[in-house]
């Protein structure tokens, strides 16, 4: 499995390229692939208003994937990423990252944390125990995404 560490200023590169190219395995027209590659384009920024941010590197130090973690002016514990590599899904880095990011915000103080999912990939949440709970409007016009709940473990998973 890969290993898991903060995400460095000298990610974010690698991050945002990441996560445009997962996003794009779900076979988006080119104008919604414009509108995410804006929205997943990590900034230094960014990087100041994530409660928690990591990747997963492998064993050359290669990000094969990252999440990130913000806290909604309501208090709430938002999973605002989590990508990874497309050669490396069904691998068990995004359930390796979901839990690591989930832990986390258990040690935030967050009993569950609010995912606002991509409709690929609600499936995947909801097998990890997350449950539907509204749909939000998307930057995308005309569509909505399925917002999610999933509870905190209450032991921070080993790395």
């Amino acid at each position: 499995m890969p290993k898991i560490r903060e995400m460095r200023r000298s990610d974010l590169e690698a991050v945002s390229s990441l996560g445009i190219r997962s996003k794009a395995t779900w076979g988006y027209e080119a104008e919604a692939m414009a509108v995410f590659a804006e929205e997943l384009t990590l900034e230094l920024p960014d990087l100041d208003r994530f409660l928690e941010a990591e990747v997963a590197v492998d064993g050359e130090g290669k990000v094969v994937g990252y999440f990130t973690l913000v806290a909604r002016a309501d208090g709430v514990v938002e999973l605002e990423h989590l990508f990874v590599h497309p050669e490396h899904f069904g691998k068990g880095i995004g359930s390796q990252l979901l839990a690591r990011a989930l832990g986390m915000a258990r040690q935030r103080g967050a009993e569950e944390v609010t995912i606002l999912s991509d409709p690929q990939a609600v499936e995947f949440y909801l097998r990890k125990g997350a449950r539907q709970v509204d749909h939000h409007i998307s930057s995308i016009p005309g569509r909505t995404i399925p917002v999610l709940q999933i509870p905190t473990p209450s032991e921070m998973p080993p790395d």
